[in-house]
């Protein structure tokens, strides 16, 4: 099934496109530059193997865990790496025989999270160790090969299953839209399996993949194109793909999701069709019960008798612009509140219905779901006061101190809602934050500014695993206070 449709044409070296031909995702994220660190010695063009260098690299694929660090012997070659992630190749000499892999806690320490030993490096050859499995029970597992002398020409692709929820996977690798019916699977690999690095013909190519045991589909790339650098000479510009599957660990369309790499840029492959997820979420006490629209249509609601403080299901929608409109319950032509809502590839989102002094309107946060077992993680949401400067202060009981005026860290300095901040990660119990407005700022006098405590030290216990959001809104109708803070869960 290894089908490439050869063309000759000279492209960009990868792009996605969905059924209607409009490009949804692939966005390049540049790594580490230089694929032979400086200071090791060796040649950094792109036309040479050192072969007295190793070059290891990871993947984060381990569902439940915090960022990672990764050591060979006393040398970390990866640190803090985030789930989903891999690293650029570094390239070193090394004599050890391990390898250390380390999880970072909220207070920045690190613990062990595994350990491979008894492991024989050969210089000249490529190492790639990926976490999959969870903090408890982990599945590390090494891909080695030997690094393809450069330069080349030629694509290359491999394909690794790291994703811990599912069991063995049956992957084709074909072109565009061709019928299975007869096709064989380019591979059938179980969990922490992986194929040899395999050169292709140049094209646009479809990835498929379906669980071996009842033959669902779990996963569709739709339209990859593989081809070399049209910009390097035509002796070169060869590509060496790693493809990994993953587990998805937000409410869209497939389980798994692709993470593809050619050792210098990485690409997140959430797939075709409706791999975005949007929720709405009612934290306007004026509103009353709504319903939520989606482009206006009222046979199928985004949320339907939406209450204070309830947040409907998510809905896997296709990556788009939407115009999301809040109406009285069965009234779809009295807009309360409109706004226009970017669903993001691959990523769950939550529309707030927020209050204001004048008219309501819509904050867009990006969820990130993603519980993890050794802490606690906080989105803050701002929507309030409007029109003044505030800072807000993020701690534990042990550095707050309020006769003192001392708040812990502070976490954003003088700045206009709304703002919506991305989670933070806290060690299990009490988390306090507080608040304060700021005085006399828009004169030139800095020495009059003052400082004013509008809300908390609000105590939000969290427990290994609690994934929350702090929303801070006006308050209630009626209220002498300046500020509400309303804790959600958001599991």
């Amino acid at each position: 099934a290894r089908v490439g449709a050869e063309t000759g044409r000279i492209r960009p070296i990868i792009h996605v496109w969905s059924p209607m031909k409009r490009i949804f995702l692939l966005l390049g994220i540049p790594l580490l530059s230089g694929l032979l660190v400086s200071g090791c010695g060796g040649n950094n063009s792109d036309d040479f193997v050192d072969t007295a260098f190793i070059y290891p690299r990871a993947v984060h694929a381990m569902v439940d865990s915090p960022v990672q660090t990764f050591s060979i012997g006393p040398s970390r070659f990866v640190s803090d790496i985030g789930y989903g992630n891999v690293s650029a190749f570094s390239a070193f000499a090394s004599f050890d025989t391990s390898v250390d892999i380390r999880g970072r806690l909220a207070d920045l320490s690190r613990f062990e999270i595994d350990t491979i030993e008894g492991l024989t490096f050969q210089t000249g050859f490529e190492y790639t160790f990926i976490t999959a499995g969870f903090v408890d029970a982990p599945e590390t597992f090494m891909i080695s090969k030997q690094r393809i002398r450069r330069p080349f020409t030629e694509i290359y692709i491999q394909f690794a299953h790291a994703a811990t929820l599912q069991d063995d996977l049956e992957i084709y690798l074909t072109a565009p839209g061709e019928d299975l019916a007869n096709a064989t699977p380019y591979a059938t690999l179980g969990r922490t399996e992986y194929t040899s690095s395999e050169p292709i013909p140049e094209g646009e190519y479809q990835i498929r993949v379906f669980r071996a045991s009842d033959g669902e589909q779990i996963y569709d790339s739709d339209v990859l194109q593989f081809f070399r650098d049209p910009n390097a000479p035509e002796d070169r510009g060869g590509r060496d793909w790693f493809f990994c599957l993953l587990d998805t660990v937000d409410t869209i369309m497939w389980p798994v999701k692709g993470l593809l790499t050619d050792g210098l840029n990485s690409f997140s492959v959430a797939g075709a069709g409706a791999v975005s997820s949007l929720r709405a979420r009612n934290v306007a006490a004026g509103l009353g019960t709504v319903d939520v629209l989606l482009d206006g249509d009222a046979s199928d609601p985004l949320a339907s008798g939406l209450s204070y403080l309830e947040s409907s299901d998510h809905r896997a929608l296709v990556p788009d612009a939407y115009l999301a409109t809040a109406t009285p319950a069965g009234q779809p032509s009295d807009v309360l509140l409109e706004s226009t809502v970017l669903t993001s590839s691959g990523a769950e989102e939550a529309f707030y219905l927020i209050d204001s002094e004048t008219q309501p309107f819509g904050l867009l946060q990006l969820e990130d779901r993603r519980s993890v077992i050794t802490e606690g993680r906080l989105g803050i949401v701002l929507a309030a006061p409007e029109n003044q400067v505030v800072s807000i202060y993020v701690a534990y009981p042990e550095d707050v101190d309020v006769e003192q005026g001392e708040y812990g860290g502070l976490l954003a300095n003088r700045i206009s809602p709304p703002f919506v901040f991305s989670r933070l990660s806290r060690l299990p119990g009490d988390t306090l934050v507080t608040v304060t407005l700021w005085f006399n700022v828009d004169d030139d006098d800095g020495s009059n500014d003052e400082e004013q405590r509008i809300l908390g030290p609000l105590e939000i216990n969290l427990a290994a695993g609690d994934v929350r959001s702090l929303v801070l809104v006006p308050p209630a109708p009626g209220s002498s206070e300046t500020l509400q803070g309303i804790v959600l869960d958001d599991l």
